[in-house]
């Protein structure tokens, strides 16, 4: 176990951000995890965890310590009746995580795949695409509280889950580094065909027998039409959540666009951000080395040089002239580390 210094973290986050950490470590057992809390440098400096980077923005260098979560690792638990419980190491890739399962007749995450970052990553962020959510099959994790220095299992309740948050965005940021996850997975396929642009594409070959892996492999057909592979134009996938809204305030805006899209959500609403950014006029605008990607207005990109700095303006100048046309302020899916 090496604590580096002034490494660049540019390979460390899928926007490609060329900025520093003032120091680097990178974790790939549970143990150097136990020694690493004593270390002065862990204790004296501010620090911030990294899995996969693929949902984060960098303004700044970072003044402190980076800990990349690189614990590999899948296990199979138990299996009871129609259930199987998985023991899946944080820093395993989630897409190929996905694709594992179904490989292995495990089912419940297929609508995930192709979701960019590590199995840490998702239990934080909640992941969530096509009709489902990580935490529908999240059973609990483990991991390492940083301010009593034990190590604790947490359960779904605990968790906080919400639309692409945890207890883990908010309590317990900077405080909680997870080392596994748990989820319950289905023997027997249950479809979830509940999202309509799914449903749409697969009728298209209803022919075609549709099978899990059919299903997975249709969803992240759609994903690499729709969303940029990072390595060839970087981003972080969607920059701000979809809003939820009122009755009153939705009447209020189809007063004025009737065709807006929405989803009910309890007795709210949820409207897609792209519709807004589209029609605030901000699709394929590009602003020196950062822009908005031209098939999908919920994705930033930086294509080459951007400064994390570029990268949040923008973003500002979208949300303003949300809220300026809508009434709506939108809120980041990234986190922004400062």
């Amino acid at each position: 176990m090496e604590i580096l210094e002034n490494i660049s973290l540019k390979n460390y986050n899928t926007f490609g951000i060329d900025c520093k950490a003032k120091f680097f470590i990178k974790i790939q057992k549970v143990e150097e995890l136990r020694f690493l809390i004593d270390n002065p440098i862990f204790q004296t400096n501010r620090r911030f965890v990294v899995s996969g980077g693929s949902n984060l923005l960098f303004i700044n260098d970072f003044d402190g310590l980076i800990i990349l979560m690189d614990i590999k690792g899948i296990h199979y638990e138990q299996s009871n009746g129609q259930k199987i419980i998985v023991k899946v190491a944080a820093g395993e890739i989630w897409s190929d995580f996905v694709e594992l399962t179904v490989k292995n007749r495990m089912y419940g995450l297929e609508n995930l795949v192709y979701i960019p970052g590590k199995v840490g990553a998702a239990a934080v962020q909640n992941i969530g695409a096509y009709g489902a959510e990580q935490k529908d099959f999240f059973l609990k994790l483990e991991g390492i509280n940083l301010e009593t220095g034990y190590y604790e299992t947490i359960f779904k309740k605990e968790c906080q889950f919400s639309y692409r948050s945890s207890i883990f965005k908010n309590e317990l940021l900077d405080k909680f580094i997870i080392t596994y996850v748990y989820y319950e997975l289905d023997r027997e396929w249950k479809p979830n065909l509940s999202y309509k642009e799914l449903k749409q594409e697969l009728e298209k070959f209803s022919f075609v027998a549709q099978d899990a892996e059919y299903v997975m492999n249709t969803v992240k057909l759609i994903r690499m039409r729709k969303l940029p592979e990072p390595k060839v134009l970087a981003n972080a996938g969607s920059f701000f959540k979809n809003p939820i809204i009122s009755q009153d305030h939705l009447d209020k805006i189809m007063g004025d666009y009737p065709d807006i899209p929405y989803f009910k959500s309890g007795d709210f609403y949820k409207i897609p951000a792209a519709y807004l950014i589209e029609k605030c006029g901000w699709k394929g605008v590009r602003r020196g080395n950062c822009g908005v990607y031209e098939k999908h207005s919920l994705i930033l990109v930086n294509y080459g040089n951007a400064t994390g700095d570029e990268i949040f303006v923008l973003s500002e100048e979208i949300r303003l002239s949300v809220l300026d046309k809508f009434g709506i302020l939108l809120e980041r899916e990234v986190i922004v580390v400062e």
